[in-house]
């Protein structure tokens, strides 16, 4: 089974601003959700072996030791850059209202989301998903029998719609819930799980 959760909330996250690269330690909030995803995920994944795969950014990392301590079957926490959050170039920690005024016009270009890969000195989109998919790939022949993915909001979106084969203007579509993980079944399945 595989489970894909983003990282809690970060004190960048109540500012509406776009993290991308930037380093953000959770907020109160962010770690209370952490445990209770901890707490579901453990119900679900017993004592049977599992590995967390984690972005290298703070605010992941800092999720994945409170997912990971609550884990009695953890085998290993392996650290990749692949399921890192995209990067925004010029754009990381800036708010929709700093990006406005200082590239007017420039969100407004594109189907829905796309204007998040419209970033100077950003990454694209092509690059971004390519990324993901080659991580998708091996995660999902990793032999651990449960396999957590600890990343971001964006990056979840793009993995989730890799898994499912859906077009680029589904993926972008998709919502990011802040009180929720996703399990990535078989044949390109997703089951949403809140976090209460």
């Amino acid at each position: 089974m595989i489970f894909l959760l983003r990282h809690g909330e970060t004190e960048l996250n109540l500012q509406g601003r776009l993290q991308g690269r930037s380093q953000a330690s959770l907020t109160e909030a962010g770690r209370s959700f952490a445990h209770d995803t901890a707490r579901v995920i453990s119900r679900e994944v017993g004592e049977d072996d599992c590995v967390v795969f984690t972005s290298p950014l703070i605010r992941a990392l800092e999720t994945t030791e409170i997912i990971g301590s609550a884990l009695s079957g953890l085998r290993k926490t392996v650290t990749d850059d692949r399921i890192s959050e995209l990067c925004f170039g010029k754009w990381d920690g800036l708010t929709n209202d700093e990006i406005d005024a200082g590239w007017p016009g420039d969100r407004d270009v594109g189907a829905p989301g796309e204007w998040y890969f419209n970033s100077p000195g950003g990454e694209g989109f092509d690059a971004f998903r390519l990324r993901l998919a080659h991580f998708l790939d091996d995660v999902t022949n990793d032999p651990q029998k449960h396999r957590i993915i600890v990343s971001h909001g964006l990056a979840g979106r793009v993995l989730r719609g890799i898994h499912a084969d859906l077009s680029t203007p589904d993926t972008m579509s998709l919502p990011v819930p802040s009180q929720a993980f996703f399990i990535l079944q078989t044949h390109g399945g997703i089951k949403e799980v809140a976090v209460e």
